[in-house]
């Protein structure tokens, strides 16, 4: 559990006057999706086609790149064990949403991907620096220092089912450590096929690297003093090189912009690969992170609210591991088998600050909710100890591939089955003859208060001091699978993707095992060279939320998600990619409702809340001199039928109407080895109550970046400098909820970053 700060209505930060106007979308969004499309359809098709293939030769021809008679190319993937090697900010392939690995330009779905590249020179650390990087997506209850969780398209992920590593499910209570990441992929938008019952909005995959041959260091520090190394070590044995090995090993101590809240982490990660025959490869990897981090609760940037001394730090361990064989049956026909394992236990101990519960504001009729702060600032202040939260995801797959061509159709067939079993423990009913002090379940204890405009208050511990209870069953969720899809190839540049998962499965928090089934469908048609027009369908079953401990903690039941969209990729000459889709989706509407006079709440599914909007991205090299990611996002989430008149067609918390970004590589004439690495973002006005009351202003952030390679770009070393926020920008980053409660937390001021790489 961890803290930030939650404000009554009457205590607005924006409020919005009687005679504003509200920015209606509706159509508007669904006509600038249109348009993008439109305008990159239209300018393929009126460019000469013969200028491209002048400029083309067969060493650089694509698959995207065949005559006018013959069918969309079939994807296939080969397992090759490679050297290190700089990029361009563009991804030959993409994992998340597809089942055999298919190329970024041609897979029916809304896509983005951060390669290792961009990772390294933008310093990312953690998700939350990668997140930026793409318009659809944002920080939704995110405070430094813990887990964040996520939002695409305005829905929150599940931690439970959204985030892999290699496209197998991880146990997303965790910062999974970047350090042994090639890529991070964004998949927006249903992904049925492939994660089965899971959240809304999307999936976040991390793609670890393969063994190669490499000695390379990394050292890097702040202006704050923090300190980071790590090494990444490879190596490839026999003449034929079928065997290899890595390793990442970094530690960090981080010093955070908030007072007292320093920290630090140690992870080790190796990657095995073998080809163990003519037709079989074997991939091994394991992650193991440690990271102790004092719990963040921040109004001011370099504040905590209600720090205490006694308070023991965070504490986070985790471990990810996975194995994949694959085989080659016969001709086009291969098969796989994988399976993952990923185990996250935190001790989440905080001085929190929450609610007025035991302010006199807050206990007078048609005063403030209690669970919000008080009018004039003031918080109630608990000792809140949960330790041994253990969660674990333990995934397993078998799927065969392969191909059948009748005459001029082709049709790449797919089937298969996964198994996820997820456990999750926390702290349970104190046993028959326990101390007074063991608590049923964690640890929550009024010691004092505290006021967001004055100095923390030392304020003793409860005495006697209390424990949690043991460990106990909280949550289980077992799903079965079976998977199957075909993908058909038709003349005339068309192809047609049917596919499903039937999908069977228990949960702690539904009696009896239900089935469903998971459609998704999708039509590609490319009318000229690199480029290609989709649609698409899909209807997901995702696992209902948590109601908050005011509202009985329980669990809602599993709710349908709906998405129609369409999009269209361009990518010429393989060095940029340009993307656009247009979507709607739509899912229940979940909430605290008001049921009586006297303000009591529960939390409740009513209604429906629906989403629409277009998306734009450009990735690669736009010219010899200037490597490019940038994205733009529109979106309209609004409630409808919620039966609360005033949530009715307002803006969802957390969701920007528009958002966008910016990230540029430029090297620099005159100056071998030299890039500026400038940066913009843009985030409009983000609503921070449901009745749209309340609201945080937009916000611009600028950051800039350099990195010279003495030598060029086949240099051994590369230095780096990066500052975030250089206007020192004051602004709410986001506006998210959890467990029914919402909050807002201040992004982090300017922070200048300079690193070192060094390859032996």
């Amino acid at each position: 559990m961890s803290a930030a700060v939650a404000f009554p209505r009457r205590y607005q930060l924006n409020p919005k006057k009687s005679i504003a106007k509200r920015v209606r979308y509706g159509a508007d969004l669904r006509v600038l999706g249109w348009v993008a499309i439109a305008g990159i359809v239209a300018g393929v098709l009126t460019m000469p086609t013969m200028s491209v293939a002048q400029n083309q030769t067969p060493s650089t021809s694509t698959p995207s790149q065949v005559p006018a008679t013959s069918p969309l190319p079939r994807v296939t993937t080969t397992v090759e064990v490679h050297a290190d090697a700089k990029d361009n900010y563009l991804p030959e392939s993409v994992t998340a949403g597809t089942l055999d690995g298919a190329a970024l330009a041609e897979t029916p779905v809304s896509a983005l991907v951060v390669t290792r590249g961009l990772l390294s020179d933008q310093d990312a650390r953690v998700l939350s620096d990668v997140v930026k990087n793409d318009a659809s997506i944002g920080e939704d209850y995110a405070p430094v220092g813990y887990y964040g969780d996520f939002e695409i398209r305005g829905f929150p992920i599940d931690l439970a089912t959204g985030l892999e590593i290699n496209g197998m499910t991880v146990a997303g209570e965790q910062d999974v450590p970047l350090e042994n990441k090639e890529r991070v992929e964004f998949l927006k938008g249903i992904a049925g096929v492939e994660s089965g019952v899971a959240s809304a909005g999307g999936l976040i995959d991390f793609v670890t690297k393969r063994p190669a041959a490499i000695k390379a260091m990394d050292v890097a520090t702040d202006h704050r003093g923090s300190a980071f190394g790590a090494v990444d070590l490879g190596h490839l044995f026999g003449a034929q090189k079928k065997t290899g090995v890595r390793a990442n090993l970094a530690g960090e101590r981080i010093a955070s912009y908030v007072n007292g809240a320093n920290g630090w982490r140690a992870m080790g990660a190796g990657a095995a690969d073998w080809k163990m025959g003519a037709k079989a490869v074997l991939k091994v990897d394991t992650e193991y992170q440690h990271k102790v981090v004092p719990d963040l609760d921040a109004v001011h940037p370099s504040t905590m609210l209600g720090l205490q001394t006694w308070s023991k730090p965070n504490t986070f361990d985790t471990l990810n591991s996975g194995a994949r064989v694959d085989y080659a049956i016969h001709g086009s026909w291969r098969a796989f088998v994988e399976g993952s394992y990923s185990r996250s236990l935190i001790d989440d101990n905080v001085a929190y600050a929450y609610g007025c519960y035991y302010e006199d504001a807050c206990n007078v009729v048609g005063g403030p909710a209690p669970y919000f702060f008080a009018p004039d600032g003031t918080y109630d202040i608990y000792d809140y100890l949960d330790p041994g939260e253990v969660r674990v995801n333990a995934t397993g797959q078998v799927l065969a591939l392969g191909t059948l061509k009748t005459g001029a159709v082709e049709q790449e067939l797919a089937f298969g089955g996964e198994v996820l079993h997820r456990n999750v423990q926390l702290p349970g009913a104190a046993p028959t003859g326990a101390p007074e002090t063991v608590q049923n379940g964690a640890v929550f204890t009024y010691v004092g208060s505290g006021n967001i405009f004055e100095p923390n208050v030392a304020l003793p511990i409860e005495d006697p001091v209390e424990s949690a209870g043991p460990a106990q069953l909280a949550d289980f969720d077992h799903q079965t699978s079976a998977i199957v899809q075909d993908r058909v190839s038709l003349p005339g540049h068309i192809r047609l993707t049917a596919g499903g998962r039937y999908t069977s499965f228990r949960d702690f928090n539904v009696n009896g095992t239900r089935g469903v089934w998971l459609p998704q469908y999708a039509a590609m048609y490319a009318p000229a060279q690199s480029l290609m027009i989709y649609a698409n369908y899909g209807v997901l079953l995702s696992l209902g939320p948590q109601a908050p401990f005011w509202a009985g903690g329980l669990y809602l039941a599993p709710f349908y998600t709906r998405q129609a969209e369409v999009g269209a990729k361009y990518q010429p000459g393989r060095r940029l990619l340009l993307t656009t889709a247009l979507f709607h989706m739509r899912a229940p509407f979940f909430y605290p409702k008001v049921i009586d006079d006297a303000g009591d709440q529960d939390f409740v599914s009513e209604g429906r809340e629906t989403h629409d909007g277009v998306e734009v991205n450009a990735e690669g090299k736009a010219a010899s001199w200037l490597r490019l990611s940038a994205s733009a996002a529109a979106i309209r989430a609004e409630g409808s039928d919620t039966g609360t008149a005033a949530f009715d067609n307002k803006q969802v918390i957390n969701v920007p109407h528009v958002r966008a970004t910016v990230f540029a590589d430029v090297a620099m004439p005159h100056a071998r080895g030299l890039h500026l690495m400038p940066g913009w973002s843009y985030t409009g006005r983000k609503e921070a109550t449901r009745d749209d009351a309340v609201s945080v202003a937009g916000y611009n952030i600028f950051n800039m970046g350099a990195r010279y390679t003495p030598g060029g770009e086949l240099g051994r070393m590369t230095l780096r400098v990066y500052a975030d926020n250089i206007t020192d920008k004051r602004y709410w980053k986001d506006t998210g909820a959890s467990l029914g409660d919402t909050f807002i937390h201040l992004g982090a001021p300017t922070t200048v970053r300079v690193s070192a790489h060094y390859t032996f």
